[in-house]
């Protein structure tokens, strides 16, 4: 179930990272990208409408990024323009996670996020000094916001999917960018993010696990001048 209280506390942290003053000159920053990303093995626990929790131990995930829906993202941010400095960021990235079940999964027959083991987050991010005479950028992020998956299960053989509230995310990462032309820029990052989904709605069950995902990205960027 949706709780108010984690809400309110996404809400609050993006309205600070909004409202920090910024930098005296400032870039904003839309980008797209594509990538790969992996979810580590976890345990699942399996809570009937009627009868005892089960555990799940060793679930492992296919991330499978580029068979449809792919794998991407966007963010939109305020970075330093030509220097090193503080911006902010908010982005959406569509994941995924698709459970090889085996026979220990008894009743649970599918467990997938694959339209989306979804996050949207606000990013914090310090950009280091340009290199290579203004050409090169390497920054690092860190953020926080919440995951909205898209759950599809099958629980004894009843199926059910649907987009639902996840959890409270949180990523850190690194990434570089290389000027193409004027304002356009190629760009790449490694990231790390986590999510507990205590809740996760199936066909006469609810699902929980905590799901620890590394992503590699790359995609292109556009840097407008803000100011």
């Amino acid at each position: 179930m949706f709780r108010f209280g984690s809400l309110f506390s996404v809400l609050v942290v993006a309205f600070a990272l909004f409202c920090v003053p910024g930098p005296a000159r400032a870039d904003w920053l839309f980008s797209g990208y594509m990538g790969v990303a992996g979810t580590s093995s976890n345990t699942l626990t399996v809570t009937p409408a009627a009868g005892p929790p089960q555990s799940i131990a060793s679930v492992d995930y296919e991330g499978e990024a580029f068979r449809s829906p792919w794998y991407y993202g966007v963010r939109a941010g305020w970075l330093p323009h030509e220097t090193r400095g503080l911006g902010y960021e908010v982005e959406w990235n569509h994941a995924k996670a698709i459970a090889q079940l085996v026979h220990d999964a008894r009743d649970l027959n599918q467990f997938q996020q694959s339209h989306g083991l979804n996050f949207l987050l606000g990013n914090l991010v310090y950009r280091f000094a340009p290199m290579c005479g203004g050409s090169c950028g390497v920054d690092v992020r860190g953020g926080l916001g919440i995951s909205t998956p898209h759950v599809e299960s099958t629980f004894r053989n009843l199926h059910q999917e649907q987009y639902q509230y996840g959890g409270i995310a949180w990523q850190a990462g690194a990434g570089l960018e290389y000027r193409l032309w004027q304002f356009v820029y190629a760009i790449g990052d490694a990231r790390i993010t986590r999510v507990t989904e205590k809740h996760l709605r199936g066909a006469g069950a609810e699902l929980a696990g905590t799901f620890f995902t590394r992503h590699v990205d790359f995609g292109v960027a556009l840097r407008l001048p803000a100011r």
